[in-house]
């Protein structure tokens, strides 16, 4: 799961590095293009235009040309651009010489640092920047009225530049903010789907542990049966013998149910559990009937008014009882053992209680059993359901006791 969830982060980060090379070469291309062809229109305007006679029509080419080009430089040194710009532009102003599209350059680098700086370096660049325009407007001598329009007509290039700047910039901002969001999102879904997947294999797990240490333990004392009584009772060996081979088919087929469903890939997306059939109190008589032997006195008493409950809490409810059974088969020795089951208006009560006799009685002791794993997910079982579970030793024995809540008149799941 790990490993998968790596490989997807992996691929959309490598196709979001191929994507940013291709948007840089494609700006860089892009900005060639534009040196190229405002570098040929100057030339051409110069070639077609008037010019001082002190100078050759292509002079000023040597100027515009690699001043244009550094329009290339614009990503990494957008201020170096906007003064080289400047100085250039104000230098063939000052001479009266054609400055071509260095004007647009010029906006073109203030868009540059703008998008790339805070709202008081787009105000200083677009400052900066009016040197140009009033520049032109002394070399040239114009009129109050025409230079009054030069400067508005200034001012208003230079708002648009700036505004187009900030609001690309806010939109990166929040395009940058939507992917990092993504990001997140997709690593919280790996999470969920990492922690749903460790949910799902400890509650497989739980139900290993009761189909396997329950059968086992029974198997356990069916065996040591017939190996007393094969001697001495061999028709009564013959019929444990064939008891054991029940419960043994039983053990398999419940396992071989959930591992048929655990490899069912037809039927993705559902719940393990909903693949086999749901264990019920109904078998609880059954299962009480699968551990009587010598060595244990098994009772099962009911209480209350028996009647069918939620599928959650009848199962939790079977399996608190057969992990009970289990630990008993494995840790009580010979005895008495009573099963209860409390049907109350608003729960369900349960108590396993059991208690040794012979040698392990003597000097009424409480017997202490290991809990296990068994136990810890029964408490977790429960806990689902909104109920309590204490198991403890007793004078002589083991008690496990539990309440389900389950109202009478509560839907059936």
């Amino acid at each position: 799961m790990v490993d998968h969830a790596l490989g997807r982060a992996a691929v959309p980060q490598s196709r979001t590095g191929l994507l940013a090379r291709v948007t840089m070469h494609r700006a860089v291309l892009g900005d060639l293009t534009f040196v190229v062809v405002l570098s040929v229109l100057h030339g051409f305007a110069l070639s077609i235009g008037e010019h001082p006679p002190w100078i050759d029509w292509w002079w000023p080419l040597l100027v515009s040309v690699p001043a244009t080009a550094l329009l290339m430089l614009r990503r990494w040194a957008p201020w170096l651009v906007l003064f080289a710009q400047l100085a250039v532009t104000v230098g063939l102003t000052v001479f009266k010489l054609d400055i071509g599209g260095l004007n647009l350059v010029i906006l073109v680098a203030i868009y540059s640092v703008c998008v790339r700086g805070s709202l008081k370096a787009a105000v200083v660049a677009a400052t900066i920047a009016m040197v140009y325009p009033v520049s032109e407007m002394i070399v040239y001598d114009m009129s109050p009225v025409e230079g009054l329009l030069r400067i508005s007509g200034a001012v208003v290039n230079l708002v648009m530049v700036v505004g187009w700047a900030r609001a690309m910039q806010i939109g990166r901002r929040r395009a940058a903010q939507l992917e990092q969001t993504m990001t997140m999102l997709d690593e919280a879904r790996d999470q969920l789907a990492a922690d749903a997947a460790a949910i799902e294999r400890a509650r497989i797990a739980r139900e290993f542990h009761d189909i396997v240490s329950h059968n086992l333990s029974v198997v356990a004392l069916r065996a040591g049966v017939a190996r007393a009584l094969i001697d001495r009772d061999q028709d009564h060996a013959r019929q444990t013998l064939q008891e054991l081979e029940q419960s043994s088919r039983s053990a398999l087929g419940e396992m071989r149910n959930l591992l048929n469903a655990l490899r069912d890939h037809s039927t993705a997306g559902r719940d393990p559990m909903d693949w086999q059939p749901t264990p019920s109190l109904d078998g609880v008589d059954a299962l009480v009937a699968s551990v009587r032997g010598p060595h244990v006195e098994w009772k099962l008493d009911r209480r209350g008014q028996v009647r069918e409950l939620s599928s959650g809490v009848e199962m939790t409810a079977y399996r608190i009882v057969q992990e009970a059974m289990t630990n008993v088969l494995k840790h009580a020795g010979a005895g008495r053992a009573r099963v209860l089951l409390d049907y109350g208006p608003a729960a369900l009560r349960i108590e396993v209680t059991n208690r040794i006799s012979g040698v392990d009685a003597v000097g009424g002791r409480a017997v202490s059993q290991p809990s296990g794993h068994g136990l810890i997910g029964l408490r977790e079982r429960v806990a689902l359901l909104g109920g309590t579970l204490t198991a403890h030793p007793i004078m002589n024995g083991f008690h496990l006791e539990a309440v389900l809540p389950c109202a009478e008149n509560s839907d059936l799941a």
